[in-house]
């Protein structure tokens, strides 16, 4: 009878700048300067079928108009925050 919710992501998750306090979620080795909804959109693309956007904002940062993602995930959040990240990465070194 429990509906299973969308997982939320936002863009705070991975930023280099941020320290854990301030709501970065991956290690520093997983991180990028300022990394923007449309890049996670890609790779969370590619990890799963169904990824929306949405104008939610990041509560301790409620000044930045980022955005967030609602992705439905078979695995937990934090596997997936990890394979976004080395997405991220890989993503930059190519571009």
């Amino acid at each position: 009878m429990s509906e299973k919710r969308p997982l939320v992501i936002y863009s705070e998750y991975f930023d280099f700048n941020l320290k854990r306090s301030q709501g970065r979620k991956v290690p520093l080795n997983q991180c990028v300067k300022k990394p923007t909804i449309d890049e996670i959109f890609i790779i969370a693309k590619k990890l799963s079928p169904s990824v929306k956007k949405s104008t939610k904002l990041y509560p301790s940062n409620w000044q930045s108009s980022t955005g967030c993602l609602l992705i439905d995930y078979s695995g937990t959040k934090v596997s997936l925050l990890h394979e976004v990240g080395k997405g991220l990465k890989a993503l930059r070194k190519t571009n």
